[in-house]
């Protein structure tokens, strides 16, 4: 489910000043303290890191404020860049670091969470009705049954279209360790969804043409 999202609700900043810069640029100026650079960062990066969200947590609410988060950790700590060209995936790292802790926060808050009409995500179904609503709602019912290192791989996997090694890489963990939490989090997947016939051809849909 790679698909942009149109309408981003978060507040651009409107400032064109040196946007064509590249991220090691824009890093170092980060580092260095140049007001320029907190804004344009902003504009790049703020509707990946949204998508992101938005996606993993089927919520634009919470996806606004997990972007909020991120961006307001990344401007904190932006000194302990090591490599100024991977300003990209330090930004991913923040974003999957706060992702891992708001679905630790759920589960010890509460079991399940049943998501509401206005909290479901906008995903580009053909002929988007309350039927196919109620398919995602389920499917994110599902998702909340697993557990957090499962949920996180597999939305990276599934809803990010991320290969293994790269999220072995961005949650700082071995590849056989997402390997084996992928197999584990597709098998529950999977069983809750074996008797479904409509959540299984919405799984079909959003691992694509690659399969798992």
């Amino acid at each position: 489910m790679s698909a942009g999202r149109r309408n981003i609700p978060l507040h651009i900043v409107p400032s064109a000043a040196r946007s064509d810069v590249d991220d090691a640029a824009l890093a170092r100026a980060l580092i260095a303290g140049e007001p320029w650079a907190h804004p344009v960062t902003w504009n790049r990066f703020a509707p990946l890191v949204f998508n992101m969200a938005w996606r993993a947590l089927g919520s634009e609410d919470e996806a606004e404020d997990i972007t909020q988060e991120v961006f307001y950790r990344l401007f904190a700590r932006v000194r302990t860049l090591c490599k100024p060209e991977s300003l990209r995936s330090f930004i991913v790292s923040f974003a999957i670091r706060i992702l891992k802790w708001e679905f630790r926060r759920r589960r010890a808050g509460r079991w399940l969470t049943f998501l509401t009409p206005k909290d479901l995500p906008e995903v580009p179904f053909c002929g988007a009705d309350p039927e196919a609503r109620e398919i995602l709602r389920r499917f994110y019912k599902i998702l909340d049954r697993l557990g957090t290192r499962e949920r996180l791989v597999f939305a990276l996997r599934h809803l990010e279209s991320m290969t293994l090694g790269e999220i072995a890489a961005a949650m700082e963990i071995s590849l056989s360790t997402v390997k084996r939490a992928h197999a584990q989090a597709v098998v529950e997947v999977g069983d809750s969804i074996a008797s479904d016939r409509d959540l299984a051809g919405f799984l079909e849909k959003v691992q694509g043409p690659h399969g798992t």
